[in-house]
């Protein structure tokens, strides 16, 4: 499952709600299938049920257990979603329903963390270590935010944390942006360190920063390019 077979069209399904291209739907369920495996029999896992319903391969919902369409329509994934938080909130944990829509999200790009356990996840959706966005993402961000930069000077600050950031993750910065820090590659570990020097910065340039390593590692899905400064604290 986790790579291309020749020829094999990466878009998702017909008529599923899916956005993420196949090659790292396929990455991502592989390793959620041995991780289940190892704990529990597939079949009981209702994070395993979430892959077989969103794909169209199940017509029963993996947190409700109600029969629906094939494949499931966004607003039948985002009533199980909506399931799942509200046992959540009601402390009902025993169900596993939190995995079930930790999948879910993560295949309708409601949220970029990868649902799986342990180490270079990125590597699964084409980042690496924890990222969880390409060379050529970043790349394109960085170009981003340099025509902000030159567009937007009253937001000179902010930016130029993005852009020092960004850099930094492509190699074309040999230190860090606030540490500097040298390491090549750069590790997950060097970009939790470095968030969390700039939480202690008290400025624009470090709330920049601070954004660009979280949309880095999935933690959120906004742009930082495309987060005002005035919102970003």
């Amino acid at each position: 499952m986790g790579c291309v077979e020749d020829g094999l069209d990466d878009a998702p399904p017909a008529g599923t709600v899916i956005v993420r291209p196949m090659r790292h739907v396929r990455a991502v369920r592989e390793r959620h299938s041995r991780q289940v495996a190892e704990g529990a029999a597939a079949g009981e896992s209702r994070s395993a049920r979430a892959w077989s319903w969103a794909l169209g391969e199940s017509v029963v919902a993996p947190v409700t257990g109600r029969l629906t369409d094939v494949p499931p329509s966004r607003a039948d994934i985002d009533g199980e979603i909506a399931e799942a938080d509200e046992r959540r909130l009601r402390g009902d944990h025993e169900n596993r329903a939190d995995g079930a829509a930790s999948v879910l999200r993560w295949l309708i790009g409601a949220d970029d963390r990868v649902p799986v356990r342990g180490k270079d996840r990125g590597e699964l959706v084409g980042g690496f270590g924890d990222v969880v966005r390409s060379p050529d993402q970043i790349a394109q961000m960085l170009d981003d935010a340099r025509w902000q930069r030159r567009a937007q000077p009253q937001a000179a600050d902010y930016l130029d944390g993005v852009i020092a950031t960004l850099e930094w993750v492509l190699g074309e910065r040999p230190q860090a942006p606030i540490s500097g820090q040298r390491s090549r590659p750069v590790t997950t570990r060097d970009l939790k360190q470095e968030r969390l020097h700039a939480e202690d910065l008290a400025s624009q340039m470090g709330v920049g920063i601070k954004l660009a390593i979280t949309w880095l590692l999935g933690d959120s899905a906004i742009s930082p390019v495309n987060q005002p400064p005035a919102e970003a604290k």
